[in-house]
């Protein structure tokens, strides 16, 4: 059970750390969204994704963008809000603080996700599976932060997607492009309790976190 008290400072320190990030990705996301739909690209088609051919790489960046909208949107904010406001309320529960930290970011998730059923055309298997997909990828997203940078962490993300344009077979990520999905749900079932294994594991590592080296680090 999320404190109230405690989503409600939390909601407003997240917003205010994303607020610029959202203000400028959501709409230009909306934009290549309409405009795609407006080329007769809708629903399936813009998901639709790449299958490379030997000797004629083809590079998707709208697919990407998409992809990334809601990385790009979190940004630093799980870092910013755990190794620098935490220590405010230490007496919180560790865990009861992260939980807010998962949870805005899955409230987010979900906003993106709606945003694209809104131009129809998607499967609902395949819906369904890019949200579980993205859910798992934004909890392990946060987890990482705590330990690396934020500018890695969304450098790693980003290498991910691009390795996964370029290879047609790559494992759970390849589930997220339509013309590579098969409606098995290995892929995304297996890939997606990975990454929430690892963002288990990793959350349970943040007793070895040095605050105090993390406070002299920002100042």
């Amino acid at each position: 059970m999320l404190n109230k008290i405690l989503l409600t400072r939390n909601l407003q320190l997240y917003w205010h750390n994303i607020k610029f990030r959202f203000l400028i990705v959501y709409p230009a996301m909306l934009l290549l969204l309409t405009f795609k739909s407006w080329q007769g690209m809708a629903g399936i088609r813009l998901f639709s994704g790449v299958l490379q051919v030997p000797g004629a790489i083809v590079f998707p960046f709208d697919w990407l963008f998409i992809m990334l909208a809601v990385f790009l949107i979190i940004g630093d904010s799980p870092r910013e809000l755990f190794l620098k406001d935490y220590p405010i309320v230490s007496r919180v529960p560790a865990g009861s603080y992260l939980a807010t930290i998962y949870f805005m970011n899955a409230s987010l998730t979900v906003m993106i996700w709606l945003t694209w059923q809104l131009f129809g055309g998607l499967p609902l298997i395949f819906s369904l599976e890019m949200l579980l997909i993205f859910l798992a990828l934004t909890a392990l997203y946060a987890s990482l932060q705590f330990f690396i940078s934020s500018l890695l962490d969304l450098g790693l993300y980003a290498a991910a997607f691009i390795v996964a344009i370029l290879v047609n077979q790559l494992p759970f990520l390849s589930s997220l492009m339509y013309l590579r999905y098969s409606a098995h749900w290995a892929d995304g079932l297996l890939g997606s309790c990975f990454c929430l294994l690892a963002a288990w594991i990793l959350s349970r590592m943040i007793k070895y976190i040095d605050f105090s080296l993390e406070r002299q680090l920002q100042e």
